[in-house]
């Protein structure tokens, strides 16, 4: 360093790529360069520069960080307060960063525990609903049979059949529950399918020929599932029963099995009613779900046979889905994984319009 009329020169030499060469000179005024090495108070003055510098630095980026978790934070105590709509995404989601997935996973949390809460609030309403309608009847049915000029036969017969009904209802509840809850467990033996579907179909065809209905297999296929035969007759019959209480008179319920690909098989429930609006097909596997009054209050279902449905074959390893025949009715198609190949001497075409 050197002092050259009142100012301290610093001059570095440096090497340009090509070689050249080129000598960097920098002046201060030589008054500063005193104050800063030569005065007491030098190393608090440096010090304090530092301070300054971080401070105006870090302090906005302290900020950027802090807000969005204090949003946060506010949220998740609305959240835990009952608040089930509180959403940061328009405030915080718009971020490019880890907070701002952070946001997006906190909303898409909110959204579901709201869409469960609204789902709980729905079943204990429709459970209400269901147990009400036939302890009212039970009620009228006990009155009547009181009167000393009542036939009492007449009342008695109603009581048993609302008895009944209440029992079959409690039944599925708890069925429901145990499917939903995850602490079922289902044998595990293999299980003749072909054989389920015809025992089921002589069933319900036995059952429905006084009103001018059919239960036909169309086509089966020579396989077995692994899982607990009782559970999956019983989801099979509960599609087929629903099948049948919405078919028309003077139609058939036609049951086809097929399979698909390599290790699965389908079961094909088809019936011969007025179908599901499209816009409403994912909603009929939801507990006490009706499409309207006249499909199901007048046909004698109280909507949890397809859910417990769903809920076995889900339990099985398989699926359920639906969708509107292209000529009227409702296809319901089961889908289970089977050991080895299903041998299927026939085949129904699907028509499903998907």
């Amino acid at each position: 360093m050197q002092v050259d009329g009142g100012f301290a020169l610093k001059a570095h030499r440096l090497e340009g790529p090509s070689g050249r060469r080129y000598d960097l000179v920098a002046s201060t005024p030589i008054g500063l360069v005193r104050l800063l090495h030569d005065a007491p108070s030098a190393q608090l003055l440096r010090l304090l520069a530092v301070l300054i510098t971080a401070g105006a630095v870090c302090y906005p980026l302290a900020r950027y960080v802090a807000r969005p978790l204090g949003t946060l934070r506010a949220a998740t105590h609305e959240l835990a307060g009952g608040n089930l709509a509180v959403r940061v995404g328009p405030t915080v989601g718009r971020r490019r960063d880890e907070l701002g997935d952070l946001a997006r996973d906190f909303d898409r949390m909110a959204e579901r525990i709201e869409a469960l809460m609204t789902s709980e609030r729905r079943l204990l309403r429709d459970i209400s609903h269901e147990l009400r309608s036939p302890l009212a009847r039970l009620h009228v049915a006990l009155g009547l049979a009181r009167q000393p000029a009542s036939d009492d036969q007449w009342a008695l017969d109603r009581i048993e059949r609302e008895a009944e009904r209440l029992n079959a209802l409690i039944g599925q509840l708890l069925m429901l529950a145990r499917l939903e809850s995850g602490a079922m467990e289902p044998t595990r033996e293999p299980v003749d399918l072909a054989a389920v579907v015809r025992d089921v179909a002589e069933d319900a065809d036995f059952e429905v020929r006084s009103r001018r209905r059919a239960v036909r297999v169309t086509a089966t296929c020579e396989c077995a599932a692994i899982g607990a035969p009782d559970l999956l007759h019983s989801a099979v019959e509960n599609i087929v029963r629903n099948a049948v209480r919405h078919t028309r008179q003077d139609t058939a319920v036609e049951i086809a099995m097929r399979a698909d690909g390599p290790g699965r098989v389908v079961i094909a429930v088809r019936d011969h009613g007025s179908g599901v609006p499209d816009e409403l097909l994912p909603h009929i596997f939801h507990p006490f779900y009706r499409v309207g009054d006249a499909r199901d209050r007048h046909t004698g279902g109280v909507g949890l046979g397809l859910t417990i449905a769903d809920r076995t074959i889900r339990l099985h390893g398989g699926t359920v889905r639906a969708a509107n025949a292209r000529d009227g009715g409702l296809i319901v198609e089961v889908t289970l994984p089977i050991e080895g190949h299903a041998v299927c001497p026939a085949t129904l075409a699907s028509n499903a319009k998907c």
